[in-house]
């Protein structure tokens, strides 16, 4: 099961791109258990059928991915600041959206234009 805790590690452990795509491990996406999300390749762009060409997670850079993981159930996609979950043996997609805490000078700036 991927909890909170899991995720906050996914996030430390992969804040960086890999050195090329090819570090990658993009031969978990077109396993067998993930026919379901119809997952292609073009050029240097990773595209997902099972989700909507409205979303931004439709279409993917190669390199702006950090990290490719597999779990029991999912197959995880890392980005910088989100990770896409697909599920293996069905179309099911879950994202994760990391937002960045403000730093104290924004949350200075933040309390300041509400008592203007």
């Amino acid at each position: 099961m991927i909890t909170k805790k899991v995720i906050e590690a996914i996030y430390k452990k992969y804040d960086k791109r890999p050195a090329s795509p090819y570090d990658l491990n993009i031969g978990l996406l077109f396993s067998v258990e993930m026919d379901p999300h119809c997952i292609n390749i073009d050029g240097n762009n990773i595209t997902i059928d099972s989700i909507s060409p409205d979303s931004p997670f439709h279409s993917l850079a190669l390199n702006h991915i950090n990290a490719i993981l597999e779990f029991d159930r999912e197959v995880a996609i890392v980005l910088p600041t989100s990770i896409v979950f697909l599920h293996k043996d069905s179309p099911n997609v879950n994202v994760h959206i990391n937002m960045p805490k403000p730093s104290k000078w924004e949350r200075l700036l933040y309390r300041r234009d509400a008592e203007a």
